[in-house]
């Protein structure tokens, strides 16, 4: 048998231990932004070391619960992914000596647009690395492996280039700027309205994931030209933000989720004021429009009793899609705070709730997911077609 509604309901119960939460000693500004790009026209950060242990170790454990011992199907799916998941973890473990679940901390990717070309980036990831690691992927790839600066790294030509500098950073990127930050490297300055002083400023609120955005004067013109090609020189909302936009910075948070906008004048600050109001409303609509259209189903599943087995197994789990309903939605009352700078013509926004899932629906796109991935591997393996034996040719009859 494959997973039915039942197993589902039963492994979305399961999953309230996955999430995030706030990181304590969370990366610093002169941590996340030590080896940067100074004027990146994007900046990326994420704090690895509050979510990839956590989940992993809920998946690892998740088997473990009783209603999940109880359903063969769901005990093998489980062990399936682990299983995976495991050989995979242990593949690079033994081969680079890495272990991608509890050795990455925080990673912040640094890109800039040219007025041609590719980007340009470089990312760091803080963490244990080794310089064997280095010299183990050179090995591996096939790269130049140097070593510069008390670190290692190798270039691989056309691909990123990967070094670890002597005091344990991974940074993979644009050859150049990874050879320019393995010796003698200077933290760049920050400036007062720099895309590093602003990437400083999202950084010192400690998110989980965010990305901070100060498009530099040439990649506004890049930009603009593309995006004339693509819909015309006719203004629209969207070349409008990108003519009018000087930051913009969003970051996700444990308990919610905010952004912050800064407009080259008033008017246009009021517009992404009421914009972000909007967007407000629209995420308290998101989490009680889908509360309320489950009850309904849920009340009305009662009419539908005796006509399919699988509606009848629902009918019998009433109290437990209504603990899904709750853990899964909030009730649209989370915190909202609107503030306007009219002196740097800034709008900053933040919704705070108890959790990241009161504010947005995030955190249930992990267990959706995980549904989804035992489904779809539970199905190829129950629609795989039986191999059938092979047809025995009958021996003609010798001729007299």
């Amino acid at each position: 048998m494959g997973i039915g509604i039942v197993e589902i309901i039963t492994l979305l119960l399961g999953l309230t231990g996955f999430g995030a939460e706030a990181n304590p000693k969370a990366p610093t500004p002169d941590v996340a932004l030590q080896y940067a790009i100074p004027d990146a026209d994007v900046v990326v950060h994420f704090d690895g070391a509050v979510i990839i242990p956590k989940n992993y170790q809920a998946l690892a454990k998740l088997g473990e619960q009783p209603a999940i011992k109880a359903s063969k199907e769901l005990t093998d799916s489980l062990k399936m992914v682990t299983g995976q998941l495991e050989g995979a973890r242990g593949m690079v473990k033994s081969t680079v000596g890495l272990d991608f679940v509890t050795d990455i901390q925080d990673g912040t990717l640094f890109l800039q647009v040219p007025a041609t070309g590719d980007p340009t980036f470089v990312a760091q990831v803080h963490g244990k690395f080794t310089t064997k690691m280095v010299e183990t992927v050179g090995k591996l790839a096939g790269g130049k492996v140097t070593s510069v600066g008390g670190g290692m790294m190798v270039d691989q030509g056309n691909n990123p280039a990967i070094g670890v500098t002597k005091d344990g950073v991974m940074l993979v990127g644009t050859p150049s700027l990874v050879t320019a930050r393995m010796d003698k490297w200077t933290m760049p300055a920050r400036k007062a309205g720099s895309s590093l002083a602003n990437a400083e400023a999202l950084i010192l609120t400690k998110p989980i994931f965010g990305v901070s955005v100060t498009l530099s004067a040439t990649a506004k013109k890049r930009l603009q030209a593309e995006a004339e090609r693509e819909v015309g020189k006719e203004k629209n909302f969207g070349t409008d933000l990108l003519a009018r936009g000087k930051h913009f910075a969003l970051g996700v948070y444990s308990d919610g989720i905010g952004w912050t906008w800064t407009d080259k004048d008033k008017s246009g600050m009021e517009s992404i004021a009421l914009a972000s109001e909007g967007l407000m409303d629209l995420m308290k609509a998101a989490q009680l429009a889908p509360r309320g259209v489950a009850k309904i189903a849920i009340s009305g599943l009662d009419s539908y009793k005796g006509r399919d087995k699988q509606i009848d197994a629902l009918i019998k789990k009433k109290a437990d899609l209504l603990k899904l309903v709750d853990l899964y939605t909030g009730d649209g009352n989370f915190k909202v705070a609107i503030d306007k700078n009219a002196k740097t013509n800034t709008v900053t926004a933040r919704a705070t709730g108890k959790s990241l899932s009161e504010v947005v629906p995030i955190s249930s796109l992990i267990p959706v997911g995980a549904v989804m991935f035992f489904g779809m591997r539970s199905s190829s393996a129950m629609s795989t077609p039986p191999v059938a034996p092979p047809v025995k040719q009958a021996t003609p009859p010798k001729k007299k």
